[in-house]
């Protein structure tokens, strides 16, 4: 059975790891040595986003050289790598607060929590302001107008210490479970709920605060509507209540008991698709086709709209849709088509 070495302990130098950025960089423990740095170990699939955060943090303290010996150097490291294994916490989240001697100052593993990130931040603020004391007695000796640049300078250190921390050390995951912890009411309990979908009753058991899109997707198994930015934002979520097109993502399951629903999975009869669905494969209305169930809704919707007869006409009719692959030429011919036909 392999032996992991033990966790890197507070108090500890950090061990001799080994730094590699995306552009090919490398930096070693000793060349972060007079500026604090902190190490969280993070799997990239928790946030897609964080690499390009991180990179963007760095990039402002690299054009601030005033301040870059005292803001912290962020790395987002692979929990399964070698800088992981050479900490002690290979294939763990963890995060590690070093100070500018290298020193651990801080250190979790697992997940972090609010009280956490308050100590992390915390132990940086301390350790880059008491750096700064140390010049106190040459910058009262200098001119008036360098003591007030330096206590400026101290408060925006204390800030942007604490922004590192909080972006180094709460993954998506984690943010998504406190806020969801945070707002769900202990005492709303489940309650029946009976739609009308494609023509079927579904029969729910669903807090009231269950939206359309949540109930179609996690509880009735339809999960041909895709949730794409569930703000209202993207269209990716649309269906048809009563017959006319509404974003499902916007609005409570409870509110549709007594309305008829029709998702994507209700417009082809049988083995026979929809005109609008045939037209779409005809024309390349699609390409990673995520948005497509989302663009056929609103497509069939809008044969039963006013709109004009112009091209320019259905791409305002379908403005509320995105598709981040760009096939509107062909979502566009495919909807003129299907019009033509219908008027024929």
């Amino acid at each position: 059975m392999l032996e992991l070495p033990t966790c890197a302990g507070v108090g500890t130098l950090a061990p001799d790891f080994v730094l590699v950025y995306a552009d090919g960089r490398r930096i070693t423990r000793d060349e972060l040595r007079g500026r604090p740095a902190i190490l969280a170990f993070y799997p990239r699939h928790w946030d897609p986003a964080r690499a390009q955060q991180l990179a963007h943090f760095n990039a402002m303290v690299s054009a601030a050289p005033e301040l870059s010996g005292d803001v912290p150097l962020l790395a987002d490291l692979d929990p399964f790598g070698e800088a992981a294994e050479q900490f002690g916490v290979l294939g763990e989240h963890a995060v590690f607060a070093l100070d500018g001697d290298g020193v651990i100052r801080w250190s979790h593993v697992g997940v972090i929590s609010a009280a956490d990130i308050d100590a992390l931040t915390d132990s940086l603020r301390s350790s880059s302001l008491a750096a700064l004391e140390t010049t106190r007695d040459d910058v009262i000796a200098s001119e008036g107008t360098d003591l007030l640049f330096h206590q400026t300078r101290r408060q925006f250190i204390a800030t942007v210490l604490a922004a590192a921390a909080v972006l180094a050390a709460t993954p998506v995951e984690a943010k998504a479970e406190s806020v969801s912890k945070a707002l769900t009411p202990k005492d709303v309990a489940p309650i029946p709920v009976s739609l009308n979908v494609n023509g079927r009753t579904v029969q729910l058991q669903i807090e009231p605060r269950v939206t359309l899109l949540d109930a179609l997707r996690e509880y009735a198994g339809l999960t041909g509507t895709k949730k794409g930015c569930d703000h209202g934002q993207c269209g990716a979520c649309t269906v048809h209540i009563d017959g006319r097109r509404q974003l499902s993502c916007l609005t409570f399951a409870v509110m549709h008991a007594n309305a008829k629903i029709t998702t994507v999975e209700g417009l082809a009869s049988s083995d026979t698709l929809h005109p609008m669905q045939a037209a779409f494969i005809k024309h390349d209305g699609f390409q990673c086709g995520y948005c497509t169930p989302g663009q056929l809704m609103s497509a069939t919707a809008l044969l039963r709209e006013p709109c004009g007869s112009a091209d320019a006409d259905v791409k305002e009719c379908m403005s509320g849709n995105i598709c981040r692959c760009g096939a509107y030429p062909g979502i566009v011919a495919a909807i003129q088509e299907v019009r033509a036909t219908s008027r024929g």
